[in-house]
């Protein structure tokens, strides 16, 4: 088995597309979505899995500190052991979060391997994921930047997508990155069948990535990843206090506030010379939108006991989630959702719009201290 050495777990965002439920003090990571398990939880849970020789870092926002705290309490003790947490004092997106993590844990030599996933998607089975990070490994040890695509179950505009090039042991090399579709482009890309969509995780070793890093995004290189065997870069991590596991934090704010803001796929994966993908045979979702948690909920009905405070008469495929009693009638693939002192109702197959409903809100609804 080829061994992981680091997992990353990015766990930032401002949990606009699950508005109400999520929100910029409490975003998705730390949500159930009808799992039974807080997102972050099962992420680090999964991570633990892989056995990783120098453990799991969680990147997070300086204000997600303490909840995520909270989560790591109910984990058992030897997981619990394995984790540090990186708190950034501004989010910065993927590209500096994941090259903060890689300065500070170059602490061994430099063909050591690391695995960044985000904190808020549902992988399953366990033995399919670890099984395919195996496979991830010999290819990232190659000198190769991997990702992992996950086969197109429709023609989806809301996801990036991967095409596919030459073989490459049990991969391929990546022949290009295309970003979100429009509807007809989409259905051109499936019916290809040499198209992946982008799962948002990596295996990578640290001399591949700095090096890709350097030439794509020298400015982050250098403020973070300065150096083959020294920790970080001009921006270095300092020890905070801390009640369950280290935390360490940027020495400067400012400092590290004034990086470019991009992700690590335009900072460096649309332009590395050396990039791969492994098609996924695990199962995959995002829990990106209402719709996705709708059809989760609708996939275990059976096995939910319904909730004493919903009523639904005369409505078929209607999903609601509620601290308040709600009522629905006489109304078909409808959304309820009433949250954090808000309400959202939507259409089903039309919660993509949830996010500007989020924004648009921003300034009527206060968040519940």
């Amino acid at each position: 088995m080829n061994r992981i050495d680091n997992v990353i777990i990015l766990a930032g965002g401002a949990g606009t597309r699950l508005w109400p439920a999520s929100t910029q003090s409490h975003p998705k990571q730390f949500l159930d979505p009808g799992t039974g398990t807080v997102l972050i939880e099962d992420t680090i849970l999964r991570a633990h899995a892989l056995d990783p020789r120098h453990g799991i870092t969680v990147v997070t926002h300086a204000d997600h500190v303490a909840p995520l705290e909270t989560a790591i309490e109910g984990l058992p003790e030897h997981v619990r052991t394995q984790l540090s947490i990186i708190a950034e004092p501004s989010a910065r997106n993927t590209a500096p979060a994941i090259a903060c993590a890689v300065g500070h844990l170059g602490k061994h030599d430099d063909l050591q391997t690391f695995l960044v996933m985000p904190a808020d998607h549902i992988v399953t089975p366990l033995s399919s994921f670890v099984r395919d990070v195996d496979r991830a490994v010999a290819i990232a040890q190659e000198g190769y930047i991997v990702t992992f695509g996950i086969h197109p179950r429709s023609a989806e505009t809301g996801y990036g997508y991967i095409e596919q090039g030459s073989a490459l042991q049990e991969g391929y090399t990546i022949a290009s990155f295309r970003e979100k579709p429009d509807s007809k482009t989409a259905e051109q890309y499936v019916n290809a069948g040499t198209f992946f969509w982008n799962s948002g995780m990596f295996v990578f070793s640290r001399m591949t990535f700095t090096d890709e890093l350097a030439t794509h995004a020298p400015d982050i290189h250098t403020s973070l990843c300065t150096g083959a065997t020294t920790t970080g870069g001009e921006i270095p991590l300092v020890r905070r206090a801390s009640r369950i596991v280290p935390v360490h934090a940027p020495e400067s704010a400012h400092a590290y506030a004034s990086l470019p803001s991009i992700s690590i796929d335009y900072a460096v994966m649309e332009r590395a010379r050396h990039a791969a993908v492994v098609p996924a045979s695990f199962s995959w979702n995002d829990v990106g939108s209402w719709d996705e948690i709708a059809a989760l909920r609708d996939a275990e009905r059976e096995n939910r006991p319904g909730s004493p405070q919903t009523v639904t008469i005369e409505s078929n495929r209607s999903f609601v989630l509620s601290d308040l009693p709600v009522a629905v009638c006489g109304l078909d693939d409808v959304i309820v959702v009433v949250k954090n002192g808000a309400v959202l109702v939507c259409r089903r197959g039309k919660s993509q719009l949830v996010k500007q409903a989020a924004v648009a809100m921003k300034d009527s609804v206060k968040e519940k201290p």
